[in-house]
């Protein structure tokens, strides 16, 4: 396993690797967290409603159903916001290293545009769930900005 790794560049503790392990933990966070069945994620939602209540408040905004509709479409959103970044950092790591060839590079980041509609598709098959054109939508403009962002802060790096 580990000549298999390190032929595609991973040696073990590397940035390469940890961004690599950190990108497939993230994912297998984002999935996870599609498991889990609707009245526990209602669950979820009313708890962090409860906590942003005062700022919706502030905002005028007194509607439950618009708050939490708010909040769920923050967390996706936020969710490929991260995967963005570390998806930028792990291809950044690999060009150090010497090993980012421009396939495998269209790779990473066709797999992570792919992680969005896997994850809807997966929610069709938990209970209280449903999958949705507009999540993967959200989803991928997350993914987006956070691609975006990553750039620009590495981008920025090198010329400090």
């Amino acid at each position: 396993m580990r000549r298999r790794l390190e032929k595609h560049g991973l040696r073990l503790g590397s940035p390469a690797f940890v961004w690599g392990a950190l990108l497939a933990a993230w994912v297998c966070f984002i999935w996870g967290h599609s498991m889990v069945q609707g009245p526990a994620s209602s669950s979820e939602s009313g708890f962090v409603y409860e906590l942003l209540m005062p700022v919706f408040v502030r905002f005028g905004i007194y509607e439950r159903d618009v708050c939490t509709f708010v909040i769920r479409k923050t967390a996706h959103f936020s969710e490929y916001l991260v995967l963005g970044l570390i998806a930028v950092n792990f291809i950044k790591s690999l060009k150090r290293q010497g090993d980012a060839a421009p396939n495998l590079q269209t790779a990473i980041f066709v797999a992570c545009a792919l992680v969005p509609v896997l994850d809807e598709t997966l929610q069709l098959f938990v209970p209280g769930r449903s999958g949705s054109p507009r999540d993967v939508a959200i989803d991928v403009c997350g993914l987006a900005v956070g691609t975006c962002l990553a750039t620009v802060v590495v981008r920025y790096r090198r010329k400090v």
